[in-house]
């Protein structure tokens, strides 16, 4: 996902509130469940994956 930046000052408005809705889900995530960054990168990740094999 490189070819997108997060840069609300450069980015297209649905991009963005994608991105700020996932970053807030992430933060309500490791605030119920104590986890690491780490654990929700990687959390993400497999989500990611399952797209990628299993499409949407």
């Amino acid at each position: 996902m490189s070819q997108f930046n997060f840069d609300d000052t450069e980015t297209s408005g649905i991009w963005w509130s994608t991105n700020v809705s996932i970053r807030d889900l992430c933060v309500e995530l490791k605030a119920d469940t104590n986890c690491a960054d780490s654990e929700i990168v990687e959390f993400l990740r497999s989500i990611a994956k399952s797209i990628e094999v299993n499409g949407l």
